[in-house]
């Protein structure tokens, strides 16, 4: 018997960027983003600029990568 492949960010065809580094405190913040991306066809994150949000939103992104594979 044989286990399934493993699927890693990198199996699946994505134009995400790279991250150097993992996301440390906001799995909070993630999940309220995919979950707002499961409800919404468009999701805005706001914020002054330097507080995450672009690494928030590739971070959900990238978790989200099977559902829209």
């Amino acid at each position: 018997e044989q286990f399934p492949t493993v699927r890693g960010l990198d199996t699946y065809s994505n134009n995400l960027p790279t991250q150097r580094s993992s996301l440390v405190g906001r799995e909070r913040d993630v999940d309220r983003v995919i979950g707002l991306v499961k409800q919404h066809r468009i999701v805005t994150l706001t914020g002054v600029g330097g507080v995450g949000k672009t690494r928030l939103a590739v971070q959900s992104a990238a978790d989200l990568l099977s559902r829209f594979a």
